[in-house]
């Protein structure tokens, strides 16, 4: 195999260039090596002493009642203060248990904010790893490219062919979803 002239220079420079200790070696009027240039050392910081004074403990107070310091009789607290079984935090509410599968599955209407109605199938027949949908009469170039779906939670992803998703969905609370078009945000309403 015969390599030509040109493609031998740029790799003979290359490694020439790897040779030297240093990149910047002779610049800026110097020509000692790097590691040979004297290196400012900075002073060290002086060091703090550690506290010497005695250090004290004091037992805990019992749980609903606070202890006098000095003292190992428990206190109560305030009249005006709210007992300690009053001063939890409240939970947090729980998401209600997603949908089912089943229960989203059938045919919806979805009504375009930019382009009218039109309907959708919702099967549970698998696609890979996404449920086939199946629109009829969309306008919507991102709903009628719609193919599948799948469920996260909540949420309901309307997809295009590849697995893109061109709509986005939450439940509203009266049965229905809301969302929008993933390209051009159009607001989007599924219902029954």
């Amino acid at each position: 195999m015969k390599l030509s002239a040109l493609a031998i220079i740029p790799c003979a420079l290359a490694l020439a260039s790897c040779e030297s200790t240093s990149r910047f070696d002779g610049m800026f009027g110097s020509s000692r090596p790097v590691a040979s240039r004297p290196r400012p050392v900075a002073a060290p910081e002086p060091l703090i002493d550690a506290p010497t004074e005695p250090v004290s403990s004091e037992p805990l107070p019992p749980v609903g009642g606070n202890v006098a310091p000095g003292s190992s009789v428990a206190v109560q607290p305030d009249a005006g203060a709210p007992p300690a079984s009053q001063n939890r935090v409240a939970s947090l509410p729980q998401n209600p248990p997603p949908i089912s599968s089943g229960g989203i599955a059938g045919s919806w209407r979805i009504s375009d904010a930019a382009r009218g109605n039109c309907g959708i199938t919702l099967t549970r027949q698998t696609l890979l790893d996404v449920y086939r949908a199946s629109p009829s009469g969309c306008q919507a170039g991102s709903l009628a490219k719609v193919n599948a779906w799948q469920q996260r939670g909540q949420e309901i992803d309307l997809l295009e062919p590849g697995g893109r998703t061109a709509v986005r969905l939450f439940p509203t609370g009266d049965g229905a979803y809301e969302g929008a078009a993933t390209m051009s945000g159009a607001k989007i309403r599924m219902t029954r």
